[in-house]
């Protein structure tokens, strides 16, 4: 086992860590802004199609924004798009549209498709969002330490696998995580479940583990599996998410520093 310490404080041994990603690991503000905004427009231009009043227009921007976390050209940490996977944010935008009238079949095949077109869109028209995606600072070293001291890395994310596999390719990352977890992995996260499950692919159990996210439901549910160690981090956004859930807290990643037993 290794040595985990949090600024030079030891805070316990561990055989594995895992990182969430978004916000954790990757500078993922300026892409996700750009999410909300471009699926706020495109709703905006489905809702005129529809006939729908220029007064529930403007209430309908307000409801995205706030569903989105979007404030003042800043995304909120804490709010559903920077937390909730893909297939929840779809759910949510749905609920929004059922308050104008329509059922849930129409709202969610409005949505649906919405989030579709938006995907499409970004892919041909911002080819490089996913550049943006930049390792956070220390994030690198950080990693590179613990493979050298023998410390397993679990990724554990609401992005799909091919979201995973971008993000790896393009921050040079292939050969660095032992197991990999995304929104499309069965249970998926933030039930405790699927830590209990990715631990078991990595032949540990949770006691053996330190979680790290900058977000309070993966915190939770690192809890109720009973990881020892859950380690808030801010540092992933330009304002600080709101953290209740961690044990311990760090607003730079090299706060964290391993020591190898052996």
């Amino acid at each position: 086992m290794a040595e985990l310490l949090i600024r030079n404080s030891s805070v316990g041994f561990i055989n594995a860590i895992i990182f969430d990603k978004d916000g954790t690991l990757s500078n993922s503000e300026k892409c996700l802004l750009e999410l909300a905004k471009t699926r706020i427009e495109f709703a905006v231009t489905k809702f005129r199609k529809l006939k729908i009043s220029n007064l529930k227009i403007i209430l309908l921007r307000k409801l995205l924004h706030s569903v989105y976390g979007l404030k003042n050209q800043v995304l909120s940490p804490n709010a559903s798009l920077a937390i909730a996977s893909k297939e929840q944010n779809i759910i949510s935008t749905a609920t929004i549209f059922t308050l104008f009238g329509f059922d849930w079949f129409k709202s969610l095949s409005i949505s649906e498709e919405l989030f579709d077109e938006v995907d499409i869109f970004l892919s041909s028209n911002r080819p490089n969002m996913q550049k943006h995606r930049t390792l956070i600072s220390g994030a690198f070293d950080l990693l590179l330490s613990l493979k050298n001291k023998g410390v397993r890395i679990a990724l554990m994310t609401n992005d799909t696998q091919a979201g995973i596999e971008e993000f790896i390719f393009m921050n040079k990352l292939e050969g660095i995580f032992d197991c990999l977890w995304s929104a499309e992995n069965q249970p998926a996260k933030p039930k405790p479940e699927a830590v209990i499950e990715l631990c078991k692919t990595m032949n540990l159990n949770p006691s053996e583990c330190a979680l790290i996210s900058d977000a309070d439901t993966d915190l939770r549910m690192a809890k109720k599996a009973d990881i020892p160690i859950v380690i808030g981090f801010t540092g992933g956004w330009e304002t600080p998410p709101t953290l209740a859930e961690k044990k311990f807290l760090i607003k730079k990643l090299n706060e964290l520093k391993i020591h190898s037993t052996h």
